[in-house]
């Protein structure tokens, strides 16, 4: 519990240190890891990366926000998430890696990468598809971070794995 309570308190101390103040367009530290400006991460999205329609949690509504730093070569295990999630880059690159042929019931069958999906630091905001096999992982050089707000149900689990 020490360790979560120092990190959010890390995180927020580094993201609010690195704001630009729009009143004078101060420029942002250098050694700053983050950077924001005022603008709409995400605006009207109804659609998930590979074109499913967004629909909200029938049960009783519960949001888990997480924030991930994942060290380059970091590679989840195959999980789909019975829910949507809004995730937004910080630093590095996501990449998601999906099997749309397998249904969510085939839990131990072989699993085949479909389609492949790379998310970048700065990019907009995306949907996290739901209900849909996938790994995800960090190919890049550097730390990738990245949050994800998941609009979920009370009681439910927001990740199943493999």
């Amino acid at each position: 519990m020490k360790i979560k309570l120092f990190f959010l308190i890390a995180m927020s101390v580094t993201i609010t240190s690195c704001v630009r103040n729009p009143s004078n367009n101060s420029s942002i530290p250098h050694n700053c890891p983050i950077s924001f400006e005022n603008g709409d991460l995400m605006t009207g999205v109804s659609i998930d990366p590979l074109g499913n329609d967004f629909n909200y949690p029938t049960g009783d509504a519960a949001i888990t926000s997480q924030v991930k730093v994942w060290k380059p070569g970091f590679k989840s295990p195959w999980h789909y998430h019975p829910f949507t999630g809004v995730a937004y880059v910080i630093q590095g690159e996501l990449t998601v890696n999906f099997d749309t042929n397998t249904s969510k019931e085939e839990k131990s069958s072989e699993k085949t990468v479909v389609s492949t999906q790379t998310y970048k630091a700065g990019d907009k905001a995306f949907l996290g598809v739901s209900n849909t096999w996938h790994f995800s992982q960090n190919l890049g050089d550097e730390d990738l971070i990245f949050m994800v707000t998941w609009l979920g149900e009370k009681n439910k689990p927001i990740t199943v794995l493999e």
